[in-house]
């Protein structure tokens, strides 16, 4: 996934790759995050609701593509990341 990003999603102004992590506790999402080499920000469970994350009924492991106006473009990680290399 971090190769993708770095190909695919970094050099793309016009796209940002959010992690809704399921941990409670900042401190061991962030530390996972670090761990796994994630650079994208990681939006921890309880504020799901109110960044609007908990709306796309995602489990762990899942990739949704979605536009600026909440609407899922995508649903895997392939159809995501075609569609993303598709933009300009």
């Amino acid at each position: 996934m971090l190769e993708k990003y770095k190909k695919i999603i970094e050099p793309n102004p016009i796209v940002e790759l959010i992690h809704a992590s399921y941990d409670d506790v900042e401190k061991d999402a962030l530390a996972w995050a670090r761990k796994a080499g994630f650079p994208w920000p990681t939006v921890l469970m309880p504020e799901w609701e109110a960044t609007g994350l908990n709306t796309y009924g995602a489990f762990a492991g899942e990739i949704y593509l979605v536009d600026s106006s909440g609407e899922v473009l995508a649903k895997t990680e392939e159809e995501a990341f075609e569609k993303i290399s598709a933009l300009k």
